[in-house]
């Protein structure tokens, strides 16, 4: 079957294609930022942004109770109720539900609704705060006692992430053992002490009744964000970790928690953890350094946005200020994920929940990435409301051919009303949508090697409606590089497309007729692409086209490599290589099929089919299926498994692509420092550990010097300006496992550090001296989180240019990148 021309011919005689503009080839072009970008852009149509009138310290977690109230867990640990005083739509008013004053709470991510009351997942324990009827809640313990982390160091976020399900269950996640360290390989023996059957590093359910605890799933670094959908399956948002181990959640992921199963931090080792299988993510945010956050499913009665969103996921990026819309769609080998991103903030956002009233509530931090000004940071809240309801959504944006790019949206344009179509498409590994508004990245090498990819633009030749009004067509140069491709519509409706997908071609049984259907889809699998069509009357039309008598022809190409095997951060290199993997695709329909793969013919009249493989790197399997359609809606379930493995997966939309894709094989590349030009590595060294410098006694790199602030052993994949940063404004961005106290005695006096412990007996602070001052409780009156970050401001200021440059070259390069 000749596509290319059958194609053309449809296209042209709907009305899609106009006259074919001067072939112009792609033009480097650097991304420009918005100068003043608002406070939260939304990149699609039809929604207004007002900020609540209330002066708050950080928030957190946002809740809404089941009768509507609504709860915020500030970073202080503040619990408040947010109440609409003046009826105006904005809550306007904050009470305390749970008055902190004896910081009982720590520093806490992760709260929800359950029986009795709300739910926290703290430091040491779960608690929850009992609703007493007057405004108020009551603190209580549900469990805790678990083992506390190797890396412990001061103010440790413990458990993180919480749901509750109808039946009164608790989960939650407990952060990892080590971070930095995840195998915690034993210098004397050479053996990991990583404990897979630990508590560390999973997510636990607690009974109803608070009395039993249990491992669901190991592999969990920190489950950050977590919440059931309508069908009573458990998500989670779990956080990069690559900059310490470089196969270790490579990505900020979302996961559908499956009990025992391991989903790969530590991944698999060969010596240090051989007998786990890694649990591919979800869905994975990309590129790295997201720090997915906030995770909540647009459920309710109202919903936000249009009726096609419901049951999709919201999802916080605070590193980059995001806000992302995620469907999901549960197959028969399980959930596939579709994703979107819907705004852009200058905050770091944290969480975003749809409201009773179908709005959907935003908290951000004030700040620097990653972590921001801390428990006593001023944030803000926003509230996004669906007010044009007749604005037209874009729903899917897709390439038709190597020319054609062609958007569908939700309803037809009005009239002569149109968006103002982009001059140009924006092409590129790392191109996203509404990149332009990023006010701030996380200050990471591999963030700012992402930076020297090439980046295009595509201009568009022709633009033009389908008869319909449903959908816009952009023709442009040809592109087949399998990248990003994205490009504005109007001021701030941004989309985007990819080259995954499927081009479909339908035939009536009728060998008389020369009626012939082209088109694409989103995936082989005929439920997933049912949900992800959901809004495109043009795929309505297809799957019409199904219950006639006929034949439906589905050709693709699969990308099966690495299946398994997470991937490894750039410029990074393991300490072994993965086996070959054998890769089984797995095929089935209630209707007869042909399935060619690779061009050879594999079974012919069959209701199920298997492909065996042994996937190389960017060699793509073709695929072509050929099912009988008519008498009803066909089913066509995808399913994979490994020989290490077999338990069936769905394949994600991203190994998925067109027939005429084609793998994009540049790496983005580092480049010299031109500050350390001259620095020498040697002479740094002796810098951090001296006196007038005091580094080392509050640091620790290459397992010398002290444990009161972060480890910095891993800073060489830190940026330069970050690290300097970081330096000279040290309370830009806190980081939360060493926040600063400062703790009131009785007698009236301040001592003020690092929290290493809290409990009835003693308070322990690490001081700047590098020192632990043990303070009996029984002394203490009142313990606040500080403003400011413990390291004091300055601390360059007695060294001299050269002695900075070597300093820094100590702690940003290693020591084969010394300075001669």
């Amino acid at each position: 079957m000749n596509f290319h021309s059958p194609l053309a011919a449809v296209l042209l005689a709907t009305g899609i294609l106009v006259a074919r503009g001067e072939n112009s080839a792609r033009v480097e072009k650097p991304l420009v930022t918005v100068s003043n970008p608002p406070p939260v852009q939304m990149l699609v149509p039809g929604f207004t942004v007002r900020e609540l009138p209330l002066a708050l310290n950080n928030i957190n977690n946002l809740v809404f109770a089941p009768d509507g109230r609504l709860f915020a867990l500030c970073y202080d640990g503040n619990v408040l109720q947010l109440k609409d005083a003046d009826g105006d739509g904005l809550e306007d008013t904050a009470t305390h539900f749970y008055k902190n004053d004896k910081n009982e709470i720590p520093p806490s991510i992760g709260m929800c609704w359950g029986p009795g009351g709300l739910y926290i997942a703290s430091q040491g324990r779960v608690i929850r705060l009992r609703d007493k009827g007057d405004g108020t809640g009551e603190l209580e313990t549900v469990t805790g006692g678990w083992v506390k982390p190797t890396g412990v160091a001061g103010s440790n976020l413990d458990a993180v992430g919480i749901a509750v399900n109808p039946a009164g269950e608790i989960f939650f996640g407990l952060g990892c053992d080590a971070w930095n360290q995840a195998y915690r390989v034993n210098k004397e023996t050479g053996k990991s002490d990583y404990n897979l059957h630990s508590e560390r590093g999973t997510i636990l359910k607690v009974s109803p009744d608070w009395k039993k605890r249990e491992v669901v799933c190991t592999g969990i670094r920190f489950s950050i964000g977590m919440a059931f959908n309508t069908a009573g399956d458990l998500f989670c948002t779990d956080q990069e970790g690559a900059t310490w181990l470089p196969n270790g959640n490579p990505f900020d992921e979302l996961l559908h928690i499956q009990p025992g199963r391991h989903y790969g931090f530590p991944p698999r080792h060969p010596k240090y953890l051989p007998d786990v299988i890694d649990e591919p993510s979800t869905f994975d945010f990309a590129p790295q350094h997201q720090s997915t956050c906030g995770l909540h499913f647009n459920d309710g009665k109202k919903i936000f946005g249009p009726e096609w969103w419901r049951g999709d996921a919201f999802v916080t990026g605070e590193s980059r200020g995001k806000i992302w819309r995620t469907k999901l769609v549960k197959t028969a080998a399980g959930y596939v994920a579709q994703n979107n991103l819907i705004a852009c903030l200058t905050m770091l956002t944290i969480d975003a929940v749809p409201t009773p009233q179908g709005d959907l509530l935003v908290c951000g931090h004030s700040g620097k990435p990653d972590w921001g000004t801390g428990p006593q940071g001023k944030g803000k809240l926003f509230k996004i409301s669906y007010t044009d309801k007749g604005a037209p959504q874009p729903v899917l944006t897709y390439a038709v051919s190597p020319t054609v790019t062609r958007v569908v949206f939700d309803r037809k344009w009005r009239g002569d009303a149109a968006p103002a179509t982009a001059s140009a498409v924006a092409v590129g590994k790392y191109v996203t949508t509404g990149e332009r508004f990023e006010s701030f990245r996380p200050g990471y090498q591999v963030v700012m090697n992402q930076k020297t990819m090439p980046r295009f633009e595509l201009a568009t030749e022709a633009t033009t409606f389908a008869p319909d009004r449903r959908s816009l067509t952009l023709k442009t140069p040809e592109h087949t590089e399998a990248v990003n491709y994205a490009l504005t519509l109007g001021s701030a409706t941004d989309v985007m497309h990819d080259l995954t997908g499927v081009v479909w071609s339908s035939r009536p049984s009728d060998r008389s007729s020369s009626a012939y259907w082209v088109g694409w889809l989103p995936h082989l699998d005929l439920a997933a692409v049912r949900g992800f069509t959901a809004g495109s009357e043009h795929h309505e039309g297809f799957f019409n086209l199904l219950k006639k008598q006929g034949t439906l022809t589905l050709r693709a190409q699969l990308d099966l490599y690495s299946m398994l095997h997470p991937a490894v951060q750039p410029d990074a290199k393991l300490d072994y290589e993965y086996p070959p993997e054998r890769v089984t695709l797995v095929l089935r329909s209630d209707s007869k099929f042909d399935l060619k793969a690779g061009g050879k013919m594999v079974c012919a009249g069959e209701r199920e089919a298997r492909i065996t493989i042994q996937p190389e790197q960017n060699r793509w399997l073709p695929l072509e299926i050929t099912l009988t359609t008519g008498g009803g809606e066909p089913r066509l379930d995808v399913s994979w498994f490994t020989a290490e493995d077999s338990r069936p997966r769905p394949l994600p939309l991203r190994r998925v692509l067109l027939p005429w894709a084609k793998p994009y094989v540049a790496v983005a590349m580092a480049k010299p420092t031109p500050e350390l030009e001259g620095g020498d590595w040697e002479r740094g060294k002796k810098i951090f550990f001296s006196e007038p410098a005091t580094c080392f006694k509050c640091h620790t790199i290459g397992g010398e010097g002290g444990g009161i602030g972060p480890n910095l052993s891993n800073l060489i994949y830190r940026d330069y300006a970050s690290v300097l940063r970081d330096i000279t404004e040290p309370s830009a961005a806190i980081n939360p496992d060493h926040i600063s106290y400062n703790v009131t005695l009785k007698d009236g006096a301040v001592e003020t550090g690092v929290l290493l412990k809290n409990d009835r007996d003693e308070v322990v602070l690490g001081q700047v001296t590098g020192k632990e001052l043990k303070l009996p409780a029984e002394k203490v009156a009142a313990v606040k989180a500080s403003a400011i970050s413990l390291m004091p401001e300055g601390l360059l200021k007695g060294l001299d240019a050269q002695q900075q440059k070597d300093l820094m070259t100590f702690l940003l390069t290693t020591p084969s990148a010394k300075s001669k």
